[in-house]
This record gives C-alpha cells, structure tokens and sequence, in this order.
C-alpha cells in the first residue's frame, strides 16, 4: 500500500510539475522577462515532494477496487482544492482547474509508458524538466548581445559619482514629503531639504519598462518604442549609462526588478550588473507552489530582493579604490510593488496589525484584481484599508533602503560631489477608482510620483520647484549636472533653469499602450476599476496644462479633469467645458508636431519624424543610428 502511494504520488507530483513548469516557463517567455531559471528550477523538488506526501497520506486509496485509478482522481480531486485555494483570480475557473486536469493527462501518459518501460518513463521525468528549464535559456543565449561601452575616454578630474535611485511603484499620493500624515519618506524628505524638491513631478508612462526608458533615454514611449505592445528598447538611441560610459564614467546597475535587464533592453550601457533579480523573490505570487508556500507558517520572503540589492552596493564600495574614476550607478527597488505583505516584519506591521494570515489573504484578492477579478462592494470595503496599510509599509521599506544606500555614500565622504537623484518610475493605484495595482489605470495616483535631486555644488539646500514637470526631463539634468552635451535627441529639456524660475519639465504628458495579454483576462465591459481612466483596453495619452488634465482614449474619445478642484478625478467635464477640451487638443497637437509624436492610432513601429530641437549634426547622427529616415 505504501509503495503503491509512494509510486502515485511521485507520478503525480512529477506530472502536476511539469504543467505548472510549462505553463511558468511559457509566461515567461510571453512576457519576455529574463529566464529566472533558478527560481523556477527550485519549484521542481518542493512540488515533486509535495506530491509525494499526498500519494502517502492517500495511500489507503490504492486498496480500493480501481485502487490504482481512484488514487490519482483523489489526488487530482486535493489539488484542484490547493488550486482554488491560492488562485489569482477564482472566478476564472480555468486558470485554476485546467492544470490539474492536464496534469491528469500527463499522469496517464506516463503511467501507460511506465507499464512498458519504467526506465523510460524514469527518463522522461528528468528530461522534460530539464528541456522546459533550459528553453529560456536558450532563446536568451540566442539573442544579440546588448551594445557594450568600453569608457575609451576620461572623466574630468573630480568628476562627480552619479547616484540614480527608483523607488518602484512609489507615488507621492504616500509620501510624507508631499504632505501625506504618515510619515512614510524620512530619508527622501532629508534628501529633499538637501537639495531639490520637484512639488509635481509626472512620469510618461504607467509601468516600468516605457517609464525607465523614457527616463534612460530623454523620450516618450511612443518616440523610443519601448512600450507595453513592443516589451523592449531597441539600440536606436543611446541610453544615459552608454553616453556616460563613452564620457568616462563607469556604469553599474543594482536591482531586483527583473524589467531592468538584458531582456528589455534597459541595462544598455551598463558596464556592471548584480542581477539580483534572479533570486526570483518578486515573482512568488504567479507560482503556485510559492503561494502555497506562503499561507503557512514555513513561507514568506524577507522583502523582493532589496536588502540583497543594498548588500551588493556595500560590498562594492567597500572594495571601490580611491583614485578610480566617477561612476554612475542606477539602483532599484522593488519593494512598493505587489505583494504588499512580502516585507519585513517590522516594516509590514508599521501601520497595522493584523495576522499574517489576513494580509496574505487580503493581498491575494487584490492581486487577483489586476489581472481580472471583479470584487464585490463588501469585497472591496474588506480589503481597502489593510491595502492602504501595506502599501505604506512597503513605502515606508523602500524609503529605509534608499537611505542606506545614501549613507554608504556618506560614510564613504563622497555624497557631496555626488549627483543623487530619488524619484518614483510610477505609482499605484490602493482603491483610486476601484482600482488596484498600475499598468491600466492613467489616474494621477499612478502618474504623479516624488523626486528630488541633491548636489550642492549647483543646487542650493532647501530648494523647490513647484509647477508640474515631466521626469523625461532627468536624462537632459543628469548631463546637464555634468556639463556633458546630450547626444542626439530629447523631448525634455534640463529641468535646472527651474531653479531661476523658468519654466521647465515640458510638455507633462503620459502614454499607455494596450497590454494584450492583461486586456484579455477582462470580459467586455469589466475593468480593474471604474470611470473612464482605467479602461485596459487600446491606448491612451494624457495631457497636462495649468490646473486641467485632457485625456485621450483611442476608441471612448476625450475626457477632461480639473485637477485643482478635483483632485481625484471623479468628475469629467469635457460636455461642460468643450473650449477647454478643444484649447488643450489643440496644445497637445502643437507638442506633438514640435516632439514629432506620432498620433495615438500609428502603428507601433511606424517611422518617427525629427523632432524641432535638433540641430543638423545631431539629424545626422540619428540618421547614422537608423532612428531616422
């Protein structure tokens, strides 16, 4: 009876790892995110075992007429429970079903070829794995390697380091730099009251990959095409670490975001990277045996990989020659992001105090949400305030790291000839709207981020800028700080005149293209949210000017906000106001004449035009990177 179990229940564990292998391998693959083959490789023995337990404990089964066939279905029967039980989204019947129904399929397969040949089926076992591991590999071996700076020429002498820190999925709705009650941004805020505080800082884009490059690169989403129908930014532009690279400086890059990697096109330029994305620990939430895992008490990450990120920079440092040249070093940290509840537990109980049990729960609804889910009014009554709570604690963590890292920079008596630069890529939505997470929702709890730039010698402590600006403007401040020419071209200019009162930062604008994938897990009509911002479907463009925001969408038209009066978006007046709505389309076509935006419906990789700040030695130059025609 044992034996029976033993051999059952190693079939069927072997069998279920396999379909939740490939289907984990193949969402990889979809989303173009690094291999992660680590992290997926060690789901193997953890849910092979967990199998084996359960053949055991069902072994009594075997005895019963059909023994061999019952105790299969009854294992299939427990684990479409587990399914159910850490399922994304329940109401979807077939993402948490379908698995173990195939894995069915695969266990009678398997058990037909064990009959004939155990050795072969023993074989099969190993080798499948094995394939569906190495195939990501493979597909990332194949692809061109990403262009590489040498640093042929040399930095100025006392040529300043350059500190470039995201705070992930960080708004400044929850800073307590932009008056949020909870003191959540203690380092920030100091670093602020050092330097430079953008009052109404706005990225261009809603999720990492277009929000980093339009950062990297000084360009919209819809210019550099790195965006959430293309998942990558090509080499037709030259990235900030490459044009510091070729001006000296060493380039380095810490993070545990995966989208900050190879497999995007983000590290171009980076002549160092940890890669501690690795560790996989952000991507707990869409494995199985890692959710399950996680609601008993032998689960549960320490945080996504941010202390293994600020290790790294310690150990760097420590072993950093004195008389080396400047480096640039671009730091992110992952730990506002989904899941709220993976955090220290200090940080996670900072704000309330509920069981671990509750937050996993609570947390998993809202995850669900995001990719579908629809949640009833008591629903979302239940998870709103423990969200709120959980995020601000992972605010609250994000901020502790970014003050580590700039006190290794302080220790080290380097922070004052040290360009450092703090700022969100995006934010979050916590209930705005309905709506969890980000990605979907143009809503200004998702645009509006914090940021702040310390350098004393050009920025004199305590200084402020008030009025809106677009963080597209800090690739042309970074080099700006160190008098370097920015090569080719930017849609943003230096965000420094600021300081003198001029206006700077513009146009304030952000672009969401369709993420097909997310928009096919909403039926028509549903939406991760309410009103007219958070529709996953199509593309849209917002547009900031004075007190008003415009809103275009692809397929439902124009909306307009009045953002001193309605801070949170809840009334669209374009019916009341449609001077206003035609005043502002008409600015926002200006810009996109003078930035050469192609209009909302071009193709994604339609050829872009030349932008009205170029000079003719950098058209050519474009040109010559096949960017222009």
């Amino acid at each position: 009876m044992l034996k029976a179990g033993l051999l059952g229940g190693l079939g069927w564990g072997v069998s279920i790892t396999i379909v939740h292998l490939v289907q984990g391998i193949g969402l990889i693959i979809a989303l173009g995110v690094p291999p992660l083959t680590g992290f997926a490789a060690r789901t193997v023995p953890m849910e092979v075992l967990l199998g084996v337990v359960a053949g055991l404990l069902l072994a009594p089964a075997t005895r019963l007429p059909r023994g061999e066939w019952v105790h299969p279905l009854l294992l299939a029967a427990l684990w479409i429970g587990l399914e159910r039980y850490v399922a994304v989204d329940p109401s979807k019947l077939a993402m948490w079903i379908a698995p173990t129904v195939v894995a069915l399929v695969v266990y009678a397969i398997g058990r037909a070829i064990w009959r004939r040949a155990p050795m072969g089926a023993v074989t099969l076992a190993a080798v499948i794995p094995a394939i569906t591991l190495a195939v990501p590999e493979i597909i990332e071996a194949n692809k061109p390697p990403l262009p590489m700076r040498e640093g042929a020429a040399q930095a100025p002498a006392g040529a300043p380091d350059v500190l470039f820190i995201v705070m992930d999925t960080v708004r400044a709705q929850s800073s307590s730099a932009y008056g949020y009650e909870r003191q959540t941004t203690p380092n920030f805020d100091r670093l602020a009251k050092e330097g430079l505080l953008f009052k109404d800082a706005n990225s261009p884009a809603t999720w990492s990959l277009p929000a980093h490059a339009a950062l990297f690169t000084g360009t919209f989403p819809s210019w550099n095409n790195a965006n959430d129908e293309t998942r990558f930014l090509d080499d037709r532009l030259p990235t900030l670490a490459e044009t510091l690279a070729d001006a000296g400086w060493q380039t380095r890059c810490f993070s545990a975001n995966p989208h900050i990697s190879d497999s995007f096109g983000l590290t171009r330029g980076f002549q160092a990277n940890d890669k501690a994305w690795s560790t996989g620990t952000s991507a707990r939430n869409f494995s199985f045996i890692y959710r399950l895992i996680d609601t008993t008490p032998l689960g549960g990450a320490e945080d996504k990989g941010g202390s293994v990120v600020v290790g790294n920079i310690e150990r760097w440092m420590a072993d950093r020659p004195t008389d080396g040249p400047p480096q640039f070093v671009f730091v992110n940290f992952l730990e506002a992001h989904f899941p709220f509840h993976q955090l220290p537990d200090d940080f996670l109980n900072a704000y309330q105090d509920r069981p671990i049990s509750e937050l996993r729960d609570i947390n998993q609804i809202a995850f669900g949400v995001q990719f579908g889910r629809q949640l009833t009014d008591e629903e979302f009554g239940i998870v709103h305030q423990p969200l709120i709570d959980m995020y601000d604690a992972g605010v609250l963590y994000t901020d502790h790291l970014v003050g580590e890292v700039i006190e290794v920079w302080r220790e080290s008596g380097r922070l004052d000839n040290t360009v450092v630069i703090v700022l969100g890529d995006h934010g979050e939505a916590v209930g705005e709207h309905g709506s969890f997470g980000h990605v979907t929702p143009v809503s200004e709890v998702v645009l509006r981020v914090p940021m702040a730039i310390r350098y004393p010698e050009r920025i004199p402590a305590g200084s402020v800028v008030e009025p809106a600006v677009s963080t597209v403007g800090v690739y042309a401040t970074v080099l700006d700080l160190l008098s370097l020419k920015v090569p080719g071209v930017y849609q943003v200019g230096s965000l420094m005149p600021g300081l003198q009162g001029e206006d700077v930062g513009k146009p304030v604008l952000a672009e969401r293209f369709e993420e097909h994938m997310l928009a096919a897990r909403f039926k028509p009509g549903e939406a991760n949210g309410t009103g007219p911002l958070v529709n996953p479907r199509s593309r849209f463009r917002t547009y900031r000017s004075g007190d008003y925001k415009l809103v275009q969408h692809l397929t439902d038209g124009k909306f307009l906000f009045n953002l001193r009066e309605d801070p949170d978006e809840t009334r669209d007046i374009a019916a009341a106001e449609p001077q206003k709505v035609d005043a502002l389309s008409l600015e926002l076509r200006e810009w996109q004449g003078t930035l050469a935006l192609p209009d909302l419906d071009a193709p994604v990789d339609a050829p872009k035009g030349m932008p009205e700040n170029l000079s003719e030695e950098e058209i050519e130059a474009l040109r010559a990177l096949g960017y222009m025609e």
